[in-house]
């Protein structure tokens, strides 16, 4: 009875001290959970940069040949022939139709045959006249004789002036049945081919447009016109970039060439004009595309990565970095967007590290391990004489 008590005894100690080893080993490894715990998280920063940023504004526009020429026939007729290619460049006095014109060389076939009986008919009336004139010095004829005559004389030179003007119209008619360019440019497709009547001044034949030059003309509201410019000789010069769609960048460059003379009271804007090259043949006439002007000169200013602010309510934030590793929630006024970056007007300096992506994930006040990455913008900048530069240090930034 005894033994069995003791073996009782010794299987409870065996069952606590067990239960105590297990016990000692969890706080062993909540011990180790902790000392992992108490690692700070990498955390990818960037430093503040300060760069030459030029303030820019953006509009919509739709491009435009300076010359465009809706192409018309003067004349009524039967279109002979087409003499052009659709879609070909034509220079200036190109024949491109010609209407049937046998009617109107026989008008003026007609007109130079009467003509001539005319000018016979005056060179006889002068010759008489002349007569009438000597005989009634020698009184060899009456007054009244030799002024009729004379009469003859002016009635010959009147119907001669006559013919030769209904000549001059005939010829200018003749002429309107061979349709040439007014324009050199790229011409349309043939609205009306070979057989088919015309009306004068208004069948649409084709259409002409320029090649030389692009115009971009665009809206400014009031304020902007004021803030940054103020009088024409301000802006004519200045300079633009383009972007039609489906590029990725302002590759096209022009400047202001032309600011009206008077503002629209309706909309309170100011219209602007851009001229360009289109040596390239890219500016097809009717795109759609995006003007960006700098409306003032280069400045320099504090940019950061616009993913690193974050908004608390009404106010814009990021967290910096102290030296040692710690998050600080600091307030800053911000201000135009370049692309991926952001000006930061306050609140934060040249230098100084704050948390990428601004606090999706790290809040302030806490222990972080900064990883700093290389993101910083070049000067963001732009002018006729340095725009191939500028494109290639901006790549990879939107504007």
């Amino acid at each position: 009875m005894k033994t069995k008590k003791v073996e009782s005894m010794r299987y409870r100690f065996l069952v606590a001290l067990s239960a105590a080893v297990f016990i000692l080993a969890g706080c062993d490894n909540v011990a180790q959970n902790n000392v992992s715990d108490s690692q700070p998280p990498a955390v990818e920063v960037v430093a503040a940069a300060r760069v030459g940023v030029q303030p820019q504004k953006t509009y919509t526009t739709r491009i435009e040949a300076p010359e465009n020429v809706e192409l018309r026939p003067r004349l009524s007729g039967v279109i002979d022939r087409v003499h052009f290619q659709e879609g070909q460049r034509v220079n200036k006095g190109d024949v491109l139709f010609q209407l049937d014109d046998r009617h109107l060389k026989a008008r003026v076939e007609q007109l130079n045959s009467e003509l001539a009986r005319a000018r016979a008919a005056l060179h006889q009336a002068k010759a008489e006249a002349e007569r009438a004139g000597r005989l009634l010095r020698s009184n060899a004829i009456s007054e009244e004789q030799a002024e009729l005559r004379e009469s003859v004389r002016r009635q010959a030179e009147a119907e001669v002036s006559s013919l030769n003007a209904q000549l001059k119209e005939a010829e200018l008619q003749l002429g309107y049945a061979t349709i040439r360019s007014p324009i050199e440019g790229d011409i349309s497709r043939a609205n009306i081919t070979a057989g088919n009547t015309v009306i004068a001044n208004q069948s649409r034949l084709t259409t002409i447009a320029s090649n030389q030059d692009r115009y971009a003309y665009f809206d400014m509201d009031e304020s902007t016109w004021y803030r940054f410019f103020q009088t024409r000789d301000q802006a004519l010069g200045s300079p633009v970039r383009i972007q039609l769609i489906g590029e990725s960048n302002f590759s096209h460059v022009g400047e202001i060439d032309f600011v009206d003379n008077s503002i629209d009271s309706d909309t309170g804007t100011l219209r602007l004009r851009a001229v360009l090259s289109d040596s390239g043949g890219t500016l097809v006439p009717g795109a759609f595309a995006r003007v960006k002007i700098a409306v003032a000169g280069t400045e320099q200013k504090i940019l950061v990565p616009d993913r690193a602010i974050a908004t608390d309510l009404d106010s814009r934030f990021v967290l910096t970095v102290n030296d040692h590793g710690e998050t600080r929630y600091t307030p800053v006024e911000i201000g135009q967007r370049y692309g991926t970056f952001r000006v930061v007007e306050q609140g934060i300096a040249e230098g100084d590290l704050l948390v990428a992506n601004g606090a999706a994930k790290v809040g302030p006040d806490m222990k972080i391990a900064p990883t700093l990455l290389s993101e910083a913008p070049s000067d963001i900048a732009f002018t006729l004489e340095d725009h191939a530069s500028t494109v290639q240090q901006t790549a990879g930034v939107e504007f």
